[in-house]
This record gives structure tokens, C-alpha cells and sequence, in this order.
């Protein structure tokens, strides 16, 4: 395995500067973890007043919200058919609602405060490797049409229009409401504006373990320091297990590891071949875009043995779905010639069974909650996914319609 530099975000963005101590006295609500869940759960609890302490191992939006690759989706990521095909007619479209209302809550969130995190709302196209997916791609638009959700099918003429560098494929979906961004940006943006609710928020704070009952839990953190709390929210993702004193996530978490890689500065010639929209194809295993001047490609584990499940080291890469990236770019992309992938990096994903994440209290632990294992797809939940946690946190319940699909009571028995 070779070692791996910082994501492209995290190498183009200044560090988190308003870092606070560990609090000396008991808080309403520790949190722990500053990825995007962590952070928003944050924002909207110190909004509605409550005293709130995040606490984050490095610094925040350094691990899974910083490494991967900047696209706000709708539905999942799968086609439509799929999801209609899992959870039903009625649960997929609560489902695709909640999503779509996310979008826009993230959107209004970095105008209310003015954060530059170069978002683009370009839209996405997911693109069919084959005939095969060419012709769910048409069952997932027929679904959409029925419910009346914009989308636009292309034909494999039309994707050359849109896309000039692209190359066999069998068609694509345009989804207008996606959307391309700066996601470390974004997220210590909202860390600013939470710190400026009354949020504080502590970095290089390693939690080791939560002990203790809701009302009195107190949260060890590495070199012998303790934080007193009244409630604890864990929004770690993939390392949330490690925490959950009842083993309850350890049963239902799994982690598996992403991959990206990224070229150097692109010359016009080669970005004018490329849209400035969210990209996919292979049912959205490979995925990829634009960023400034250059072209970010992810996916590739299922290709090697193990796909990359059961790892939580993001220190590393793996040569082998490099290469296997490159070769993707190669077979699918006109301007191959001319892309130098010199960045790669890693992050750390966390799925369920049943692909949806958790949000609510751990069944088991009255006053200890979760926010957790996003299924790669923490951009397209996490967002409004924190304010209906922040909600049933300080009012005892969430009315959103979507909240059953994610409590992790689905998962008690």
C-alpha cells in the first residue's frame, strides 16, 4: 500500500481557527465526531439554544466529509427503479423528498452564510456503461415521470453533446437538482457558524469511551481528559461502533474505504470536453467531476479482492484500484492522452443492510444517540439529517415524514 497526501480539499483549505478548550463544566449535548453529520447536528442545536460541545479527533472535516469527491446527490446514488424496487412506491418517493429537501436546506445554509465552497448546481448525469443499465436508466425515468420528478433521458448521441469526452456509453439521466462543491469548505464554513451560535468546538480531542446513562454520561478523551454531558450524539460514521457501549452498532455498522484520484491543472482545451455537473455511471460505482481545473475520478472497489471492506485505515491507498481508476479513464474518456493523475487519497465510509443511515437514539441507551453510517452518500443526507436530530433532541420527537426509514430501532430485532 502506498501512503496517501491529503484530499485536494484539504490541501486547498485554510485550517478550522476557532478551536475551543475542552468545557470544565457539564453540557447539554456532547457530540462526537466533525464531519458534516457532526457539524450540522451541531449548528442547529446551538441554535435552538442548547449548550453543545463537538469534540473531534484531528481537526474538523478531516476524515470522511473531507476525502470524498464534492457531489450533492439525489436518490442514493442507485437508479430509481432500485430504490422503488427496495422500499415500495411510497417509502422511495419519502425517501427521494428528503433528499431533495436536504439540497435545498444545504443550499440556503451556504447562502445564509456567505460561504464560498464553489458550489455549482449543474445537475447530474448518470451515465450507462451498457445496454443493460441503458435500459434501467429508461424504467428509472419511466418512475420519474409517474411521480412527476424532473429528469431528462439522453440518448448515447445526446450524452456526446453533453459530455464530448465521453466514451461508451449507452446513454444517461440528467437529474437537474444535483450538485458539485467544495465539501471541506462547506463543512468548516458551517463549523464557523455554529462556533458563532455558542457551539464549542474542540479539535485533536481522541474520544476513547462514553460511560454512564442519559442525564450523567461522561466521555473520556485521550491523556486523561473527561467532558461531562447530559445527552451524547455519536456522529463518527465507520468508528461509531468503537463508542456505542451496547454493542448495538457493532452489529449493524460496516466500514469500507473509497478512493480518488485527481489530475493536475487541465488546459481549456481538455476542460471544454468536460461538463461542469456531478458524473457517474456503473449504477454509480464510478463517479466523477470537475473541480477548478481539474478532473476528479472515484470508485473503482468493487474491482479488487475484498473490495475494500472492513477497513478503516485512510492513511493508505491501494495501487491496484489506482490503476484500475486510470484504466476507466483511459476506456471511457476521449482526452485520456492528456490526464495526469497525480493526487490520489482515501476515505472511510461506513454502510447498514438495508443502504439508509441512522438517526435517533440507539436502541437500548436512553439519552446516547447516533447520526452515523451514510452508505457514501453523507453530502445528499447529512445536512437536514442534523436538524431533525438537533429537533428530536430538544422537543423529544421529529415530525419530518422521512424519519422512520432511518431510526435505528428498525434495526432492534
Amino acid at each position: 500500500m502506498n501512503a496517501r497526501p491529503a484530499s485536494l480539499w484539504l490541501q486547498q483549505s485554510a485550517p478550522f481557527a476557532q478551536g475551543r478548550p475542552l468545557p470544565a463544566h457539564t453540557v447539554d449535548v456532547a457530540i462526537v465526531g466533525g464531519g458534516i453529520a457532526g457539524i450540522s447536528t451541531a449548528l442547529h442545536l446551538a441554535a435552538a439554544g442548547a449548550e453543545v460541545a463537538l469534540l473531534e479527533a484531528r481537526a474538523v472535516c478531516s476524515r470522511a466529509s473531507g476525502r470524498n469527491d464534492g457531489q450533492l446527490l439525489l436518490g442514493l446514488g442507485e437508479h430509481y427503479n432500485r430504490i422503488v424496487g427496495q422500499f415500495g412506491d411510497e417509502r422511495a418517493r419519502m425517501l427521494w423528498d428528503f433528499l431533495a429537501r436536504n439540497h435545498d436546506a444545504t443550499r440556503a445554509a451556504i447562502a445564509q452564510h456567505g460561504i464560498d465552497c464553489s458550489l455549482v448546481r449543474g445537475g447530474g448525469l448518470r451515465l450507462a456503461e451498457t445496454a443493460h443499465e441503458a435500459d434501467e436508466l429508461r424504467a428509472a425515468a419511466a418512475l420519474l415521470a409517474r411521480e412527476g420528478i424532473a429528469h431528462e433521458l439522453l440518448s448515447a448521441q445526446d450524452v456526446l453533446a453533453r459530455f464530448p469526452a465521453g466514451r461508451g456509453y449507452f446513454g444517461a439521466l440528467f437529474l437537474p437538482g444535483e450538485a458539485i462543491l467544495q465539501p471541506v469548505a462547506m463543512v468548516r464554513g458551517f463549523a464557523a457558524a455554529a462556533a458563532a451560535a455558542g457551539a464549542a468546538l474542540v479539535e485533536d480531542a481522541p474520544v476513547e469511551r462514553v460511560l454512564g446513562s442519559a442525564g450523567e454520561f461522561t466521555v473520556h478523551v485521550a491523556g486523561g481528559r473527561t467532558l461531562r454531558a447530559r445527552t451524547v450524539v455519536l456522529c463518527t460514521s465507520a468508528l461509531a461502533p468503537q463508542l456505542d457501549p451496547t454493542g448495538f452498532l457493532r452489529r449493524i455498522v460496516f466500514p469500507f474505504r473509497g478512493q480518488v484520484i485527481a489530475t493536475d491543472p487541465l488546459p481549456d482545451s481538455v476542460l471544454a470536453l468536460l461538463p461542469q455537473c456531478a458524473m457517474s455511471s456503473n449504477f454509480c460505482y464510478e463517479y466523477f467531476r470537475v473541480h477548478g481545473r481539474r478532473l476528479l475520478l472515484g470508485g473503482m472497489r468493487w474491482s479488487v479482492k475484498g473490495e475494500e471492506l472492513g477497513i478503516v485505515d485512510d492513511d493508505a491507498t491501494n495501487p491496484e484500484v489506482t490503476a484500475n481508476l486510470r484504466a476507466y479513464a483511459a476506456r471511457h474518456f476521449a482526452c485520456a492522452d492528456r490526464l495526469s493523475f497525480t493526487n490520489v487519497w482515501t476515505g472511510i465510509m461506513a454502510g447498514t443492510p438495508d443502504g439508509l443511515p441512522l438517526l435517533g437514539g440507539i436502541p437500548g441507551a436512553p439519552g446516547l444517540f447516533t447520526l452515523s453510517a451514510f452508505n457514501g452518500y453523507g453530502l445528499s443526507f447529512a445536512f437536514l439529517a442534523g436538524q431533525c436530530l438537533a429537533t428530536t433532541i430538544v422537543d423529544g420527537h421529529c415530525d419530518d415524514p422521512a424519519m422512520p426509514l432511518f431510526t435505528p430501532r428498525r434495526f432492534a430485532s
